[in-house]
């Protein structure tokens, strides 16, 4: 069985969430047969490292496009496209198709693209029985994010350009669906990481939805420990220039952070990660240390006493929380924020949305090691029950065998 992947990134170095996806479906498909990518990539990103070797992959290449967004004039052709997405760079799309036409050759089994972008940026067309991964949902990033508690507009202007950009927000919400319908209707499946997603897809009419959950790979030893620092640190990881990650960063150091000092006056927050130049404005160490992108994730998690995962707003499934799980660190989320995983308040780790809620949160599985020790326990079980990458790459190899089969 041969395979084509056509993804929206680039799995090497193996640094973040969408990364380990990708490893684990190219994984997975190679259990059934030779596979080949192609990463669809912005061209002004240089984070790329070599093949990883081990996954014996018989073509690598990378396409670039103009990710940019597109604001005044240059929008205009986007505005009179009902069927397409503001924010998709679909101008682009010659280019693609013309570098995809000079890789692929001969006869496909299957194509798995990774997420809708590509899949547009292909010319929505199949190579093959297809497979469109869609990782994450736009249109419910774009939901929750308007559903966040915002300050009332200071003025008159403040309101109708709140007004306008409301309805935009909406307009693209309305797009971002119509695109998944129409992928649903021209794939054999969709894939979604959570039984949640998959249940938001079907309400507005996406057919043939398949869960693929995200997972991580079993460590040699976990890297957790049930005694607390001193002194005590919270760690904050991902990618720090991805829009619901930098809110998340914001929220904790300004609102949630304060609050946990006032009770662990020495704690320390590390805010682990590539991100934007701005977001040094919350560096203040020891009190709060911005990072940055770090080699190797094992120095950082091997300090923290606890992860917390302070997002308001986005869609999927975090890894970052799957990776605590199965190092048994202690974890403190935002409800939206361990969405999809289905683990529960108090059992697998604890939940809170407002900053005392929260703060309360990490206060408590500072303090009491009784409950750090049951928690990372229960949490480790159901990593080790549901979240492997042994375990997804079994069902992403099932798929590609049904999917190829049926054709």
């Amino acid at each position: 069985m041969r395979t084509l992947v056509i993804a929206g990134d680039y799995p090497w170095p193996a640094d973040r969430g969408p990364r380990m996806r990708l490893g684990m479906v190219l994984r997975g498909l190679r259990r059934c047969g030779p596979v080949e990518l192609v990463s669809v990539v912005s061209s002004a990103r240089a984070d790329f490292g070599p093949p990883d070797t081990e996954l014996d992959l018989d073509k690598v290449a990378r396409v670039g496009f103009d990710n940019r967004p597109r604001t005044g004039a240059a929008l205009a052709p986007s505005l009179w496209r009902p069927a397409m997405p503001l924010g998709m760079p679909w101008q682009d799309r010659g280019r693609v198709q013309g570098s995809l036409a000079r890789f692929v050759s001969g006869r496909y089994d299957l194509v798995w693209f990774f997420g809708a972008r590509p899949w547009v940026l292909a010319g929505e067309r199949s190579f093959a029985p297809t497979v469109v991964d869609l990782d994450d949902l736009e249109d419910q990033k774009i939901s929750a994010r308007l559903a966040m508690p915002r300050p009332r507009p200071a003025g008159i202007d403040d309101r109708l350009r709140r007004v306008a950009a409301d309805a935009l927000s909406r307009e693209e919400i309305r797009r971002w669906r119509r695109l998944h319908r129409r992928a649903a209707a021209r794939a054999s499946a969709i894939v979604v990481c959570s039984r949640i997603d998959a249940a938001r897809a079907a309400a507005y009419g996406v057919t043939n939805v398949t869960v693929v959950p995200n997972g991580y790979r079993t460590p040699a030893r976990s890297l957790g420990r049930t005694t607390v620092g001193d002194p005590p640190v919270v760690l904050f990881q991902g990618l720090l220039r991805y829009p619901p990650n930098v809110e998340a960063a914001r929220f904790l150091a300004h609102q949630v952070a304060p609050l946990i000092r006032e009770l662990v006056p020495d704690v320390q927050v590390r805010l682990v990660g590539e991100h934007l130049p701005d977001l040094l404005t919350l560096h203040d160490p020891p009190r709060v240390t911005v990072v940055g992108r770090v080699p190797d994730m094992a120095t950082e998690l091997a300090r923290a006493d606890l992860v917390v995962v302070p997002v308001r707003y986005g869609s999927g499934t975090r890894i970052k929380i799957v990776e605590a799980f199965a190092h048994r660190i202690p974890v403190v989320s935002t409800a939206l924020g361990a969405e999809g995983l289905e683990a529960e308040d108090g059992e697998h780790l604890l939940l809170g949305d407002s900053p005392p809620s929260l703060a309360a949160a990490c206060v408590r599985l500072l303090g009491d090691q009784e409950l750090r020790e049951s928690i990372v326990a229960r949490a480790f079980d159901l990593f080790t029950e549901r979240f492997t990458s042994e375990a997804v790459e079994r069902d992403v190899s099932r798929l590609a065998r049904e999917v190829a089969g049926a054709a």
